[in-house]
């Protein structure tokens, strides 16, 4: 797009949003008008919240007159809010011209991030404006959006994912940085549009990157980051209210510091770091049946994040097929005794699993995983990343399914944890005994079930108490991308808080505990039981999830008689 053309686009779009209301500027704050429900949102410091805040209110010449709480405000004289709160509306009369708007302002501790254009599956360009807090007067910057996500992306969704990359008038790539994060062009809008608790997603993000190990290479290359940071934001489309969104950084190369791919004289490129995304349900995203031919953005259920085959032309999938090949090994469980390391980061592997299973988040077992080799000349090996985690802490796939064993906080790993090749793994004795202990170790920290339901009690309460959640509430309960059911923070919370109490117990009681020796089947006894188990193990009878690494009893991690022989002095003894 030529510089004038992006010129008129931005003229454009800024006169619309001057056609959908006059904004404010109230004590150096931006407050967009809401024309969904006339009302003036403004975010300022929480500091404010329980105290008058005494503020110069400005606004442009198309408003004659305006009025708040019957009192005359003329333009730029400083006016009290009184006692603000959370949710708490000062009326307002704006005289424009011949016509009267009978309105509120209202105040808020969240960002406001303010969305214009027409947006849909491709990129278009509009503009993106971000009130934080404790920043000054924000003005619109120019970008290109599109909706982002699958399912969640249909044309039937009404509450959107938005993929947002800020441009100059050049229309080039432009940094910017919100919230102290980092400066970047791309962000994303996440609107946990079939979470009733909205926060599922953010929480368990900042969870993962308190929690999780940093990759193998974190040691020699600096500011290594394998999460997604972010903050909840509340968003207004086109002037009007769209609700609460987590506005959180992409999971790419820069976060994961790849090595970047170089360039030679003639334009051919030499790649060193990778990263691929499982986008949907395969046998070989499960690493149970892989196929063997990989295509070029595409294999299988995988995708190729970086580098960008459109802009090089160049791709590599050597890394990952080994590595999946290797993990549907037929000799997996010895193989991983000597070699896994080799192909996976086993100490990120053992925090996703646990992670994993303490959340029981479904749509995350294999699929919404990110797998990244820092440069494959000089290590292959795997490390991982979780991405889009609502669906788990009792959520079930969808807002019009109930199924409430699927979502059971007593419900066993093993029930629907089969496929990535740590679910075996830690089968094998000497690598559950390192399970255990990082378990344990996180029970005493990150995972202990108090601090995790603090985690989600602070952020509904901010929600709350910032207003932002009535206002959400209002917005989006009964609408169809919750089935017409409704939604109440509050009441999702409590569910929430006693899903985690109940899933921690749980797992303490019956998933991380000290195995017997002997104890083949799983069954946490050591009787004649398992001696059948172990033959029909070596006569290669054995039905699905019958053999584990539970076989090898004698630990020489060969199955033969001698495990059986093992199993019986056992049981005498």
């Amino acid at each position: 797009m030529k510089k004038k053309q992006f010129l008129l686009a931005l003229a454009v779009m800024l006169t619309a949003v001057a056609s959908w209301g006059q904004t404010f500027n109230i004590g150096g704050h931006r407050a967009p008008l809401d024309t969904l429900n006339h009302v003036w949102l403004c975010s300022v410091p929480q500091s404010l919240f329980g105290n008058d805040f005494e503020a110069v209110v400005s606004y442009d010449e198309s408003i004659t007159s305006l009025f708040i709480e019957d009192a005359e405000v003329a333009n730029g004289e400083t006016f009290v809010f009184t006692g603000i709160e959370g949710g708490k509306q000062y009326p307002v009369l704006a005289m424009m011209g011949d016509s009267v708007y009978n309105g509120s302002i209202t105040f808020t501790w969240l960002p406001v991030v303010e969305l214009t254009g027409n947006f849909g599956r491709y990129y278009s360009y509009g503009s993106v404006t971000v009130s934080e807090p404790d920043s000054a007067y924000a003005e619109p910057m120019f970008a290109k959006l599109k909706w982002r996500g699958g399912t969640t992306s249909g044309s039937g969704t009404n509450k959107h994912n938005y993929h947002i990359k800020f441009l100059n008038e050049d229309t080039v790539k432009q940094n910017h940085r919100f919230f102290g994060l980092r400066n970047d062009n791309s962000w994303i809008l996440d609107a946990g549009k079939i979470d009733f608790l909205r926060i599922r997603n953010r929480i368990n993000s900042d969870l993962w990157l308190d929690m999780a190990r940093k990759p193998w290479y974190a040691d020699s290359v600096a500011n290594v980051r394998n999460g997604s940071r972010g903050q909840m934001v509340e968003v207004l489309l086109n002037g009007e209210y769209v609700g609460i969104y987590n506005m959180c950084e992409p999971i790419d190369r820069k976060q994961l510091k790849l090595e970047r791919y170089e360039l030679d004289e003639r334009n051919k490129a030499t790649i060193h770091g990778v990263l691929w995304k499982a986008i949907k349900w395969t046998r070989t995203v499960s690493m149970s049946d892989p196929t063997e031919d990989t295509g070029i953005k595409t294999w299988d259920g995988f995708e190729i994040k970086y580098p960008d085959y459109d802009e090089i032309h160049a791709y590599h999938w050597r890394s990952l097929y080994n590595a999946v090949w290797y993990a549907n090994s037929a000799d997996m469980n010895y193989a991983m005794r000597e070699h896994m390391g080799d192909y996976f980061d086993l100490p990120v592997m053992q925090d996703y699993y646990i992670f994993l299973v303490s959340l029981q988040a479904l749509d995350n077992e294999s699929l919404n995983i990110y797998y990244a080799v820092r440069d494959f000349r000089d290590n292959p090996r795997l490390t991982m990343v979780p991405w889009d985690l609502d669906i788990s802490l009792g959520l079930n796939y969808s807002p019009s399914v109930d199924l409430p064993d699927m979502v059971s906080p007593e419900r066993y790993p093993s029930g629907w944890i089969s496929h990535l090749p740590m679910a075996d793994m830690f089968e094998v004795k000497s690598y559950y005994k390192q399970l255990l202990n990082r378990y344990r170790e996180l029970r005493e920290t990150k995972l202990n079930t108090d601090s995790l339901v603090n985690r989600f009690r602070t952020a509904i309460d901010e929600l709350e108490m910032s207003g932002a959640a009535s206002r959400e509430e209002n917005r989006w309960s009964g609408d169809s991308d919750l089935a017409g059911k409704d939604l109440d923070l509050s009441a999702e919370m409590d569910y929430v808080e006693d899903w985690i109490r109940r899933r921690m117990a749980y797992l303490d009681e019956n998933v991380f505990i000290e195995r017997l020796d002997g104890d083949v089947n799983g069954d946490g006894e050591v009787n004649i039981a398992d001696v059948n188990c172990l033959i029909e193990v070596i006569l290669g009878y054995t039905s699905d999830g019958v053999f584990h690494g539970r076989a090898y009893v004698n630990d020489d991690y060969e199955v033969n008689i001698a495990d059986v022989n093992e199993v019986i002095s056992i049981i005498l003894k």
